[in-house]
């Protein structure tokens, strides 16, 4: 099946086929599936070409808008001038400056900054059925155009001053918004449904969602046992967080971080690596009466021996599926890393 490439750190594009094997080769039937930290919405986005019925949850809203994209926007509504369109200052219409006004040399040049100010306000002005879209289209052209496609970094001079690496594409982070919004209208059609599937979205804390499925789909973040400093995901994303958030972005800068990292939906579950187990016994009593299918790396911490040690306390039956070698393209130490799937039932 091709999927479409959302370009999201730990996205399971690559493995969502062989969870859906390992599913079907233990005889896993379920009508309805909770994706509990659906992130941009991959395998929300399988279960529903697979006939599923869909619950799509995240904590952070850009990640919802991109699920509503792709899952509950219907094919041909949004289009290439749609766009287009949204680059262009509209006459009478009061702007503000408050990208501009900064993050000036953290991401984006002066030029870039003015624009996405200009895309995020006439956005607000769309029709309620073409809004995730222009969310989509520019959420994707934000990080293709950004070393690592992540923000936790003052990295601009990666690509002002870039001469030769073995990582990123000078040629990619040039592109014009207006070429990249182009692509990406063009690409968001393709995967768009002629007909939308049976889905819910929702943008809670995974802790507190009590929405019922036959299967919940747990893919929380993963730590590292040696690992000292965690990159959370709010820390790479937050500033697309905030443009969800526009008006408020200026009271919830923090300044004290070079890359003015804005405060806009910071959380903490299943992102402190001393909690986690706490976070996930809480998760595993809240659904005791559906089969579990958690996402895990064999890198891991805490190991997969003891995630199966919690999981067997809810559930009679742990099966561990191994689904092979998965590193992630800018990081070369995990080489050895494999991805399972652990199924309780």
């Amino acid at each position: 099946m091709i999927l479409p490439t959302t370009r999201y750190y730990g996205s399971k594009r690559k493995v969502v086929e062989k969870i859906w094997t390992a599913l079907q080769k233990n005889h896993i039937d379920f009508n309805s599936i909770l994706d509990l930290f659906g992130g941009t919405g991959i395998v929300s986005y399988y279960m529903a070409k697979k006939g599923k019925n869909v619950m799509y949850n995240d904590i952070l809203s850009f990640n919802c808008e991109i699920a509503k994209a792709l899952l509950q926007s219907p094919k041909g509504v949004f289009t290439e001038t749609h766009a287009l369109n949204l680059l262009e200052r509209v006459p009478g219409r009061d702007y503000q400056t408050i990208i501009e006004d900064n993050f000036e040399g953290i991401y984006y040049p002066r030029e870039e900054n003015r624009l996405i100010d200009t895309v995020i306000q006439n956005i607000a002005f769309l029709d309620d059925d073409k809004r995730a879209s222009a969310y989509y289209i520019l959420f994707q052209s934000c990080m293709i155009k950004r070393p690592f496609n992540i923000f936790h970094r003052r990295n601009l001079n990666l690509r002002t001053a870039f001469t030769k690496a073995n990582f990123g594409n000078k040629t990619t982070w040039e592109q014009s918004f207006e070429s990249l919004f182009i692509k990406f209208a063009r690409e968001l059609n393709e995967f768009q449904f002629e007909v939308l599937p049976r889905t819910e979205i929702s943008n809670i804390s995974a802790l507190n969602c009590d929405k019922n499925a036959d299967l919940v789909y747990i893919d929380t973040p993963y730590f590292r046992e040696k690992q000292s400093a965690v990159i959370t995901y709010h820390n790479r994303y937050h500033f697309l967080e905030g443009l969800m958030h526009y008006e408020e972005i200026p009271n919830q800068i923090n300044y004290e971080k070079v890359n003015r990292e804005i405060k806009l939906g910071k959380y903490n579950e299943f992102e402190q690596k001393s909690h986690y187990i706490e976070d996930l016994n809480a998760l595993l009593s809240r659904h005791q009466n559906s089969i579990i299918a958690l996402s895990y790396t064999s890198t891991g911490f805490p190991s997969v021996e003891k995630l199966c040690e919690i999981i067997v306390q809810y559930k009679e039956q742990v099966i561990v599926c191994n689904l092979g070698n998965h590193s992630f393209a800018l990081n070369h130490n995990n080489e050895d890393r494999k991805e399972v799937l652990i199924i309780g039932r």
